[in-house]
């Protein structure tokens, strides 16, 4: 630890040493050179000329970031913007819900090169926060790679963009470049020895005829899990009583961290093509894919309803095979003792197990069990369109879009008490699945408007 301490120190040091004097700064409408689509619907509205706060991040920004994954990428550049690791948290796990300014995700627009992404498949619903009953937008389906800037409106915005822009906007601007090849490669992992991550990007660009461009992303990416636990009273009780089947003892039973990511992998393709002076054509779209499994609660083997015990854990939850069959119960009602439960010492327990015609789930998880929940999440968006002008002076941009986000869930080292010994480890509870198709035309004409002056005279009376 010291070692560390010291060697952080040393870096931190040398790097204030080598870090050349940066100029002084200018704010001002001139001084900035940045053009934004969001926070206005005319075009060339820059951050200065802004009557809402927006906030401008280049795609080398994320190059200095420490994290691999986009959301928390933001979080660090964007004060208003939050988003957190889901330890047990059902679906929402594998779409991390974001917010916006304190409010729900779907309170938060997003947009892919000024068009509307679609929402992600996952409606968060579990401990009572603010993302409960929200459908968000799926951020980790978004290689960092493939930004050319992020523009973030951090104002309500209904009123120009929807109800969904109460908490404000975000701008998702692939890049666009003609030329040039970048690559990185990124490996790390915590301090505690755990969490390990790889993570290879590359970005392409090439032209598209002699008026345009062709932009190719790529981004595959892995990281363990993490765990931040410590030992349940209940599973070191059993563990410390005799069984020594305690699922994953004597590390703790249930885990606290974060999630497994693996076969995370990130396409994004952007084509623009001018046709003449006055159009541009314009196609984009991605696709991605990822697994993630996490923890979730502890089943103690001695009062886990409906699978060790129908009453708390005064007695053990017993099958009888022939009374099943339609014959008649054999199997005795067993007490679960007060210690020792499940080890070598519960002698109703072993007796139990060796009568071919009595069942308990004790004899497929001696020491109970804690399920791992996870799923595969897949997304794909394709937007294609033209937009130009006028002889009139009039902009128009006409475009369609479609995109679909789907979540297979699947669950792990668990059981299901209605089937019995039948009753299978794993199973896929199902799939949800999100399918947005837009067509939109947009069309703005600038009118000159007379500057008016009011003059107020008062008079002075005695």
């Amino acid at each position: 630890m010291y070692k560390t301490r010291l060697i952080s120190g040393l870096s931190f040091a040398l790097a204030l040493i080598l870090t050349p004097t940066l100029p002084s700064l200018a704010f001002g409408a001139d001084e900035v050179e940045e053009v934004v689509a969001v926070g206005s619907r005319r075009e060339a509205r820059s951050v200065g000329d802004s009557a809402a706060p927006v906030d401008i991040i280049s795609g080398s920004d994320f190059v200095n970031q420490g994290a691999a994954d986009l959301s928390d990428m933001i979080r660090t550049m964007v004060p208003s913007f939050n988003v957190n690791t889901q330890p047990i948290s059902d679906a929402a796990t594998l779409i991390r819900p974001p917010n916006l300014r304190g409010l729900p995700p779907d309170d938060m627009l997003v947009l892919v090169n000024g068009k509307r992404r679609h929402r992600g498949a996952v409606i968060s619903f579990l401990g009572g926060g603010v993302a409960d009953g929200a459908q968000g937008v799926d951020l980790q389906a978004i290689p960092s790679i493939a930004l050319k800037q992020v523009e973030v409106l951090r104002d309500g915005a209904a009123a120009q963009y929807g109800s969904d822009a109460i908490a404000g906007v975000m701008n998702f601007v692939y890049r666009d470049n003609a030329e040039g090849v970048q690559v990185e490669v990124r490996s790390g992992e915590f301090t505690e020895g755990d969490g390990d991550m790889w993570r290879i990007a590359a970005n392409v660009g090439m032209p598209f005829t002699d008026n345009g461009f062709a932009n190719f992303s790529v981004e595959l990416q892995d990281s363990d899990a993490t765990s931040r636990s410590v030992q349940r009273a209940d599973a070191q009780a059993l563990f410390d009583g005799g069984n020594k089947s305690i699922w994953n003892s004597p590390n703790p039973a249930q885990i606290w961290g974060q999630p497994a990511v693996s076969d995370d992998i990130k396409l994004v393709a952007n084509i623009g093509l001018e046709l003449d002076d006055s159009k541009e054509f314009y196609l984009f779209g991605n696709y991605a894919e990822r697994k993630v499994l996490g923890g979730f609660y502890f089943r103690n083997p001695t009062n886990r309803g409906g699978i060790f015990s129908a009453d708390g854990g005064t007695t053990r939850l017993v099958g009888d095979v022939a009374e099943a069959a339609g014959g008649t119960r054999t199997c005795p009602v067993v007490a679960v003792p007060a210690t020792g439960a499940g080890s070598s010492s519960d002698t109703a327990l072993t007796a139990i197990k060796a009568n071919p015609n009595c069942f308990v789930f004790n004899e497929v998880f001696p020491g109970g069990f804690t399920p791992s929940f996870g799923g595969s999440v897949s997304d794909w968006s394709i937007a294609s369109g033209v937009k130009g002008n006028t002889e009139s002076g009039t902009l128009y941009d006409v475009s369609v879009s479609v995109g679909e986000n789907q979540a297979d869930y699947y669950i792990e080292n668990t059981l299901n008490g209605s089937l019995g010994p039948n009753s299978p480890t794993s199973f896929n509870p199902g799939s949800y699945v999100q399918l947005e198709k837009n067509f939109n035309a947009d069309f703005s004409k600038g009118f000159p408007v007379a500057r008016i002056c009011f003059r107020s005279k008062r008079s002075m009376g005695s």
